[in-house]
């Protein structure tokens, strides 16, 4: 059985597979607890859909708010994403550090600060439009999260500000000192995981809301289920059911997209991230948390 328990995206997912690169530079023997324990970093993986008789530790991981968790007497804590996963499995608050991507040493501060506003959409939402031209349109810069987790970073580098629909866009723009907001695209904006995150930075929920998902094509029954979605509010306490898209997008409804995108881009107030000094003091709380794993379970630790 796989060690590093994560969210294989086919096409790639940089958020995600921020975990093939984190933990092995952390902890460079951590194959060897392979077959005795599984590993849970990065990502929503907390969804109820665990085996109560395997060894379980995580370091950083959430809830997506689907599910609550099932607590057994194999889950090893050492911290989760936020509040809202910690209140969920019944775990003292004070586990509540915050999302383990920041401890990616590719995470250093520095960027351009004259460069365009970035907008890096949900892996999902990319896929379902021609992100590159509406960007275009908005004087902004489309980051693939379809890419790898350097080039993502690469490329977050070079831009001014950030706006993310992806969380990890918010994330990593956030411990490299880029100033950030959230946006909601498509329907698939999960408002759980966010707000579990944002509590752990200080940030109210507060994202940019488009008025209309955009589609290059869909099914008549794909539309069809969409409409019922709608019409039950499918999922409205974590995700944006009017959002769900029951026709192609025209011209029009990108122009409004982009005009939207452009007018909340041009207001650098709009934009923020958290101090500095936060974001040490709370990477140096999962640092020793770590130093603690790695002391219990007799591996290597790198930092």
């Amino acid at each position: 059985m796989a060690l590093i328990q994560y969210c294989c995206i086919d096409g790639g997912n940089f958020g995600d597979d921020i975990n093939l690169q984190l933990w092995a530079r952390l902890f460079p023997d951590l194959s060897k607890l392979t077959g005795q324990v599984l590993f849970y970093g990065v990502g929503t993986l907390l969804d109820g859909r665990h085996d109560a008789t395997a060894r379980k530790v995580v370091l950083g991981t959430g809830l997506g708010g689907n599910l609550v968790g099932l607590p057994d007497s194999n889950w090893d804590f050492r911290w989760v994403r936020g509040p809202k996963t910690a209140k969920e499995f019944g775990i003292p608050s004070e586990l509540a550090l915050g999302d383990s991507a920041i401890l990616w040493p590719e995470l250093l501060p520095g960027h351009d600060a004259a460069g365009p506003v970035g907008l890096i959409p949900h892996h999902a939402t990319w896929d379902s439009f021609d992100w590159d031209r509406v960007a275009g349109k908005a004087d902004m810069l489309a980051i693939n999260p379809r890419q790898s987790p350097n080039a993502v970073i690469a490329q977050t580098r070079t831009c001014s500000r950030i706006l993310a629909e992806s969380l990890h866009g918010a994330i990593c723009a956030d411990a490299m000192g880029i100033p950030w907001a959230a946006c909601v695209l498509a329907h698939r904006f999960n408002e759980f995981k966010w707000r579990d995150w944002l509590a752990t930075v200080n940030r109210p929920y507060a994202p940019l809301m488009m008025d209309r998902p955009l589609i290059s094509s869909i099914t008549c029954s794909k539309a069809m289920l969409n409409r019922l979605a709608r019409l039950v509010r499918y999922q409205r306490h974590t995700r944006h059911p009017a959002l769900r898209p029951v026709v192609v997008a025209t011209p029009e409804d990108a122009g409004r997209v982009a005009d939207a995108l452009r007018a909340y881009g041009r207001q650098a107030a709009n934009f923020t991230c958290s101090n500095p000094s936060d974001v040490a003091r709370q990477k140096q709380r999962m640092l020793s948390r770590c130093e603690e794993f790695a002391r219990d379970y007799r591996l290597q630790f790198t930092p």
